[in-house]
């Protein structure tokens, strides 16, 4: 295991309030975030600096009808379409407490453009989201599907510091947090943490001041490379290359009577087939039963898509059901499928 290299911590500011200041120190700045669109054509941009836009997600309502998470992708991209700019360097999604929307939103952007995409997680007790999904599972998904950063924000130092232990290990993307002055004034221990941003009321030079003298942050190794972090949707799990695999369970009306019987095997992953559009349809209604790694295999291409859309966690591929090696490294990035 070798240490996760760290940059020097820098800030993410408010165009608004903290002009000044990123001019003055940009060699501190990590970039530049306006509250709306009309704010990032109306702001003076410093060459040097990305500018962003915060988007804030849409709550995913409760009368959308199957396909669930196809329908609020597409409210996503309707929502944020007439907030986006070309001249965008990235977008920073917030809003959003339970995992499956949160995911869905950044596929979305994934849809509709190519820029950088930071995502903010509020962590809660036990180092996990208001829908009871672990950060770390959160976080492996994201990093694996196109989120370059995820901030960090809690209601108490402990929650975060417990939230940032676990999670750092397993990061292969930039960590940051929405904190307080007065916790680093604290001593809180921010393992990995490299991008800091001012919390509401509070502005870049506050933080800027204080995060000067700070001296209680905290380096974490590299952990598990032996492994691949392959989440659930809800919970992480690690699996290798000879990891087991149930035998092919169809994905047809009776699922949810399959998964019931197959609880006490050993596999350590689910092989789920789908051969039909209405087996997308058992996939979405059962997913929160789905508490193993998920091997998804489909008749076609298009249908393994818009099975990849659904399932909220990383999907294995094991080659059992071949596909063109131009489609699986189009999965892998688009969606984070696991080859093994």
């Amino acid at each position: 295991m070798e240490p996760s290299p760290l940059c020097t911590r820098q800030i993410i500011v408010s165009s608004k309030k903290d002009t000044g200041f990123a001019e003055k120190h940009s060699d501190n700045v990590a970039a530049v975030l306006t509250s709306s669109k009309e704010q990032f054509m109306q702001t003076q941009k410093l060459k040097q600096l990305p500018y962003g836009i915060i988007l804030d997600c849409p709550k995913m309502p409760d009368n959308l009808e199957f396909p669930i998470t196809e329908q609020y992708i597409a409210l996503c991209k309707k929502h944020f379409k007439s907030q986006m700019s070309n001249d965008a360097t990235f977008y920073y999604l917030r809003g959003l407490d339970d995992f499956q929307s949160l995911r869905a939103a950044v596929i979305s952007m994934t849809d509709l453009c190519g820029r950088t995409i930071i995502t903010e997680i509020h962590a809660g007790e036990d180092a996990r989201m208001q829908d009871n999904t672990d950060c770390l599972a959160a976080m492996g998904v994201l990093q694996r599907i196109g989120v370059s950063t995820i901030i960090f924000t809690a209601n108490t130092p402990e929650q975060l510091e417990d939230t940032l232990e676990r999670v750092a290990p397993y990061a292969r993307i930039s960590i940051g947090v929405r904190i307080p002055a007065k916790w680093l004034e604290n001593g809180i221990k921010l393992t990995n943490v490299e991008i800091l941003m001012p919390y509401s009321g509070e502005n870049a030079s506050q933080l800027w001041g204080v995060l000067k003298k700070y001296k209680a942050g905290r380096t974490a190794s590299r952990d598990h490379d032996d492994y691949i972090l392959a989440p659930d949707g809800r919970d992480a799990h690690f699996i290798d290359a000879v990891t087991g695999i149930s035998d092919e369970i169809e994905c047809d009306h009776r699922l949810q009577e399959r998964l019931l019987e197959i609880e006490d095997e050993e596999a350590a992953a689910l092989k789920l087939v789908l051969c039909e559009e209405d087996d997308l349809y058992n996939l979405e209604e059962d997913l929160y039963m789905l508490t193993r790694p998920v091997c998804l295999c489909a008749q076609t291409p298009e249908l393994l898509e818009k099975a990849l859309r659904i399932y909220s966690g990383l999907a294995i591929y094991d080659g059992t059901w071949e596909l063109k090696p131009e489609v699986i490294k189009y999965f892998s990035e688009k969606y984070g499928m696991i080859w093994l």
